[in-house]
């Protein structure tokens, strides 16, 4: 699952990713959290989420954390902005998320990231 309010950078990511992998784009936090309900309601499981941290109708962290709170996945933070390395610490020692990673990104590392996150 890609989740970015960026139409652009959604469209991109699902692009890059879709012929290794089932992509399910969604474009808001609220908008995750529900298809992740209603994939896991249908018995299948997302494997890696890749989580824009700042939406538009809440923050990445928020998201993440309540996807964790669902039973979770492998979660990777994206963001343009510094986020504090004290935030990314507790996302992480929370389980909340398994790692960060700043925009822009390559097309190759995205790759090379979500392959790691999946298991």
């Amino acid at each position: 699952m890609v989740c970015d309010d960026d139409q652009e950078l959604l469209r991109l990511f699902q692009l890059a990713l879709e012929p290794i992998y089932d992509v399910l784009p969604v474009s808001s936090g609220k908008a995750c959290l529900d298809k992740y309900n209603e994939e896991k309601n249908k018995g299948n499981k997302i494997d890696v989420l890749l989580l824009d941290y700042r939406l538009g109708d809440m923050t990445g962290d928020d998201v993440a954390c309540k996807i964790r709170d669902l039973d979770g996945t492998n979660t990777i933070l994206i963001s343009a902005y510094d986020l504090e390395t004290d935030v990314i610490s507790q996302l992480r020692t929370r389980n909340c998320i398994v790692g960060m990673v700043s925009k822009p990104i390559s097309i190759n590392l995205l790759k090379e990231i979500v392959k790691g996150a999946v298991k």
